[in-house]
């Protein structure tokens, strides 16, 4: 690994980095569905399909570790903005397509789905038998409830 990489630290932002593009990757992929779907598959992604090289057990040790160490923390934080970004983008599409609610902070509302995925990850690390679908049924009520 230290051949591509100098060390622990640009080996964790370089992970950050692909598993970013990776999620902008599918978030731009067309959709045929509603906004509202679409959100909810980007949302279930970041949960259910946290990528290669990425694992869950992996994210949230780089999570951890972004948030004892500075430098890891702002690169962490450039993602989560992009990220987060990204997302608002497909709400802002769709409280203008009449699909949302227009009382809607797309940038407050992002904080709030990055922090129920965040800790839906740990979950999954913690319990590889963790199903959003199994266990969390109600998810796209809750959805539904934050943006219409």
């Amino acid at each position: 690994m230290y051949t591509y990489f100098k060390s622990k630290d640009e080996l964790i932002r370089a992970t950050v980095l692909e598993e970013q593009n990776t999620a902008l990757a599918a978030h731009n992929e067309p959709c045929s569905g509603s906004f509202f779907d679409r959100l909810c598959k980007q949302v279930v992604s970041c949960i259910s399909d946290v990528g290669y090289p990425v694992t869950h057990h992996l994210w949230v040790e780089i999570m951890a570790e972004s948030a004892r160490n500075p430098e890891l923390r702002e690169a962490f934080i450039a993602s989560d903005n992009i990220m987060r970004q990204s997302i608002a983008g497909i709400i802002a599409q769709g409280i203008a397509a009449g699909e949302f609610r227009r009382d809607i902070d797309p940038q407050a509302l992002t904080i709030i789905l990055f922090a129920f995925i965040d800790g839906l990850i740990a979950r999954k690390a913690i319990n590889p038998a963790f199903s959003l679908e199994t266990d969390v049924p109600a998810f796209p009520d809750l959805m539904s409830k934050l943006l219409k």
